[in-house]
């Protein structure tokens, strides 16, 4: 009698929370919690499957270890061998060829909206699964060995090229940066550029302005956040081959340039917007003002064209290729 209720006893104080004291408790995923003060009192033990009460030796919890309820043991014999890899294999998450994009992107450091038109853009543009099928030959796939390597480049090929699409758009990313880290040749990022766009025109999509850069009253004031928006980005792209210094008096330069053609670059700007670049969106006035400041600087073709070729501006070919004849206008105008 004394055995069954000291046994007794220590069931209850097992069950009594220390918290609070309370002996009401209710089960959750893994713990048996007091109904007062929530504090996980009792670990309960897996799902064997069985149902009946008579059946269970232990207080039951749901297996974390497989989304199928109990877990199969290997215990030697072929049947639990083949229900084992059987198990293992449905219960397996696997990612989808946009999400395997994605997460690259966000394990480079690309945070908030960025991420989410960025899924947004792979999930227009995998249409018909027409990113995952692409055979198209990249030349950083050459040095690499294994399937897994290629396979992983070329998901992070597709990562850049959409981060540089988006980044034309006013979304802050670092995809300079990051294609510097993966080692990503230029040539592949232009030609799935030029891919993953035509995707898009066939599905009728557009992306969309980075609204943050959007101010509803003042069309002066969006024309300014993409000039300097896009000054930017070229700043980090000159910085890669030219001299900091110097790239910082380009840039001075270049606003200075686009500043005396009325584009609201700084406070004495006219905001006329009646000069050269009028008729020029924002990225392309950004660049060409580049261009003017490096020609005055004195830069030699070659490193102007190496900008072009850094970061390549549709509609922007012909100045490049022609840079003599541009260099004798440039001189005639001023």
């Amino acid at each position: 009698m004394c055995n069954s209720n000291r046994a007794e006893n220590s069931r209850n104080n097992e069950e009594r929370c220390g918290g609070c004291g309370g002996q009401i408790t209710e089960e959750g995923d893994s713990y048996s919690h007091c109904v007062a003060c929530g504090l996980p009192l009792i670990q309960l033990g897996y799902d064997t499957g069985y149902t009946h009460p008579s059946e269970v030796q232990i207080r039951r919890r749901n297996n974390t270890l497989s989304r199928l309820g109990s877990q199969i043991t290997r215990d030697g014999s072929s049947l639990s061998r083949r229900l084992y890899f059987l198990q293992n294999r449905m219960s397996q998450e696997k990612l989808s060829y946009v999400e395997k994009i994605v997460i690259e992107a966000e394990n480079a450091g690309v945070r908030g909206r960025t991420l989410s038109v960025l899924e947004e853009v792979l999930n227009v543009s995998n249409t018909n699964n027409k990113l995952s099928t692409n055979r198209d030959t990249l030349k950083g796939c050459k040095i690499l060995t294994t399937r897994i390597q290629k396979s992983e480049y070329k998901i992070r090929v597709f990562a850049v090229a959409s981060l540089i699409l988006l980044n034309r758009k006013l979304y802050p990313n670092p995809v300079l940066q990051i294609q510097e880290k993966w080692n990503i040749h230029r040539d592949d990022v232009s030609k799935e550029i030029k891919f993953i766009s035509r995707q898009l025109i066939s599905n009728d999509y557009n992306i969309p302005v980075n609204s943050s850069y959007l101010d509803e009253h003042s069309h002066i004031e969006l024309r300014r956040n993409e000039l300097l928006f896009h000054l930017n980005t070229f700043r980090d792209h000159l910085a890669s081959y030219i001299d900091y210094t110097k790239v910082r008096e380009i840039i001075n330069k270049a606003i200075t340039i686009l500043s005396l053609n009325g584009e609201p670059v700084d406070d004495f700007s006219s905001n006329a917007m009646d000069g050269k670049f009028r008729n020029r969106d924002s990225q392309i006035a950004a660049l060409l003002s580049l261009v003017d400041s490096m020609i005055f600087l004195d830069f030699d073709n070659k490193d102007i064209q190496e900008l072009h070729k850094k970061n390549p501006v549709k509609g922007t070919k012909t100045i490049f290729s022609r840079l003599g004849p541009y260099r004798l206008k440039l001189a005639e105008d001023t």
